[in-house]
């Protein structure tokens, strides 16, 4: 298993915990942008994104997931689902890669697993 720095822990819970009710988090470090090369897939990735009123103007860093009906979740007061396909390079981190005890490290102890990639621009 692949020790996280408190660096990567603080932005990441940080992250996960803003970006649920819309607030804008800082860009990470590049420290964080290093650490996070281990929790990539080599290959290019087909996600979806809930697109609503309150989300619709994120720009450097969106969440995305793998499964088209979770982003539908996001919609359910109106707005659309996007599908795209991105390259590795523009993935900051797949929490598919992750095992249980890092998600709750890094902050990600939702009670339903989004399948979460973070892409950044």
């Amino acid at each position: 298993m692949i020790n996280i720095p408190n660096y990567v822990i603080e932005w990441t819970d940080k992250y996960f915990h803003q970006s649920a009710f819309d607030v804008p988090v800082n860009y990470p470090s590049k420290k964080v942008l290093k650490f996070f090369v281990h929790f990539k897939k080599p290959d290019k990735v087909t996600l979806y994104r809930g697109v609503n009123k309150y989300n619709k103007d994120n720009r450097e860093i969106t969440s995305w997931t793998y499964d088209k009906k979770i982003a539908e979740n996001y919609i359910k007061d109106g707005g659309k689902i996007m599908e795209k396909e991105f390259p590795s390079e523009n993935i900051l981190l797949d929490t598919t890669t992750l095992n249980t005890k890092q998600k709750k490290l890094l902050g990600y102890d939702y009670k339903i697993d989004d399948k979460e990639v973070l892409i950044i621009i």
